[in-house]
């Protein structure tokens, strides 16, 4: 009984603790880092900061922040925006491991994104992963 109880407590601290990995607030004026990084299942997943990896992700920052995307999969991504105000993307196309693109949030509103990946780099051809690539998705609260 007492082992159960505990396992739950665990459990529910755990699930606490990942529902705040998830959504990231950064001071304004600040730089909030949005990595593609490279997963085993899935191949890829967004990552604020050193958080926790997810396909999904809902982060909130305040206007002003500049919002920094690297790329460290096995793949090229080219990001695109799908909803918000728009937004004038340099460098979107992310074509080499460590590629990185800014883009600084003056309006506030809500913003959503998506990546188009391209196929694995030759030199990662070693490199394996279980099941689906993930469709990455990130909703963007500019406050």
């Amino acid at each position: 009984m007492l082992k159960q109880k505990r396992l739950r407590r665990a459990t529910f601290g755990l699930a606490a603790f990942i529902a705040l990995a998830v959504v990231s607030t950064a001071p304004a004026g600040g730089t909030t880092t949005i990595t593609i990084s490279h997963q085993t299942r899935g191949c890829h997943m967004w990552q604020v900061g050193n958080g926790y990896a997810h396909p999904s992700l809902s982060v909130t920052i305040k206007a002003g922040t500049v919002l920094r995307f690297v790329n460290n999969d096995v793949m090229p991504h080219r990001l695109l925006q799908t909803a918000g105000p728009k937004l004038a993307v340099v460098h979107a196309n992310m074509n080499h491991m460590s590629a990185s693109m800014s883009v600084k949030l003056t309006q506030k509103g809500v913003y959503r994104f998506t990546t188009k990946p391209g196929e694995d780099y030759k030199s990662m051809s070693m490199m394996k992963t279980v099941g689906k690539d993930y469709v990455l998705h990130m909703t963007l609260h500019v406050k």
